[in-house]
């Protein structure tokens, strides 16, 4: 699996700390960075592709998509969704391998909603009757093409809105994890399988639901 972070210099406040902390946690995993301006970027352990600042963020993310091999899984991140603990890995390999061999098409990695449809046999894993969302998700590049391609909006949140429950549709099997962690705010469970900040930054400033965490890794 490969790690995936769509950017862009207007944060470029929060991409250290993405640095940080996936140097910290993931680091024997190959990444690639997607952002506007490269020259900003001085990191060679990343594979950097640019886009056009022009376009719209759906369109942004499906040209550097078109640079990956269709087959090959990915964790799709965005900066301010980084690591505050250490995974299990274990159980992040079991997911790669279902994706993988197609058993499974995504996995977000976290909960959103109240249902609870356990997935074959897996106290982890559950059906996610929400869509797609902008969370750390493993999938294979063709399935985020297809996503990026057919799922329409002119702004993030606009194509997040489009895509709940409409993928559903398409006879995936989509997931996400949940091992009995307690809930954050109002949408979102927290996770020790995959521990991150489930937005670090919202509308411009850190998060107050995770406050106690940023301020601990700020301060590391």
């Amino acid at each position: 699996m490969k790690l995936i972070v769509y950017t862009h210099t207007d944060v470029n406040w929060v991409l250290p700390f993405w640095f940080k902390q996936t140097d910290k946690y993931m680091k024997d995993y190959e990444k690639i960075l997607f952002i506007n301006n490269p020259n900003s970027i001085d990191r060679n352990d990343y594979k950097i592709i640019q886009y056009d600042d022009r376009k719209t963020y759906r369109y942004r993310v499906l040209d550097c998509l078109s640079f990956l091999d269709d087959n090959e899984v990915v964790m799709f991140n965005h900066e301010d969704m980084f690591l505050y603990d250490l995974p299990d890995y274990d159980k992040l390999n079991e997911i790669i391998t279902l994706v993988e061999n197609d058993l499974v098409h995504l996995v977000k990695l976290l909960r959103n909603g109240d249902i609870l449809e356990q997935y074959n046999g897996y106290d982890y894993l559950f059906h996610n009757k929400f869509g797609f969302s902008i969370q750390p998700t493993i999938i294979k590049v063709k399935t985020l093409k297809r996503i990026f391609s057919e799922i329409y909006g002119n702004t993030i949140w606009e194509f997040e809105h489009n895509t709940m429950n409409l993928i559903n549709n398409w006879g995936l099997v989509n997931l996400f994890i949940y091992d009995n962690k307690p809930k954050r705010g109002s949408n979102h469970w927290d996770s020790g399988i995959y521990p991150y900040v489930a937005t670090a930054v919202v509308k411009g400033k850190w998060n107050d639901e995770y406050y106690e965490i940023l301020s601990k890794i700020k301060n590391q």
